[in-house]
């Protein structure tokens, strides 16, 4: 085996584990934003159809209901695929599943709710993490807010006399 100095060995390990956790956001956010699209493009081809038959859970009106659910399955998930304003498409979407799991199906079994609160859990993760660092929202806060983010999880200190 390799003799590191414990704190390179440490710093490899930090940085693996980072690598390995953005790497699991990326797929996270990909997959399950192209499994709703899945859900949300036949609607969206489907729209007269869907109309004559999509409930209103919200008693927002038929229409305004099947908008308010495209929106959400169709841009939103587009928007996460993309890690473009992420967290507010992941929250979107998980209200969206939370609607769909205990208010349109609130008198269903368990097994008609268990598939939207997969998904509403999964876009609980995605909001509290963000879209990660291979993301849009990551590249635009790193190129127009010049802000790196620390690869150890701690902030460097600013060297003396350097403006803060």
């Amino acid at each position: 085996m390799l003799d590191m100095a414990p704190q390179t060995q440490c710093n490899i390990t930090s940085r693996m584990r980072r690598t390995l956790a953005e790497n699991g956001v990326f797929l996270l956010r990909v997959s399950v934003s192209l499994l709703m699209l899945s859900h949300g493009i036949p609607k969206a081809l489907e729209y007269e159809t869907l109309l004559q038959s999509f409930p209103d859970p919200l008693n927002v009106g038929t229409e305004m209901s099947a908008m308010l659910i495209l929106f959400a399955e169709v841009g939103c998930s587009i928007l996460l695929l993309l890690g473009l304003f992420g967290r507010l498409a992941s929250v979107t979407l998980f209200i969206a599943m939370m609607v769909a799991a205990f208010v349109h199906h609130f008198g269903d079994p368990w097994a008609m709710k268990e598939l939207p609160m997969l998904y509403a859990a999964v876009y609980a993760c995605l909001t509290f993490t963000g879209p990660g660092s291979t993301s849009i929202d990551a590249w635009f806060k790193r190129v127009v807010f010049e802000q790196e983010e620390p690869a150890s999880g701690v902030r460097r200190q600013a060297e003396p006399g350097a403006p803060t």
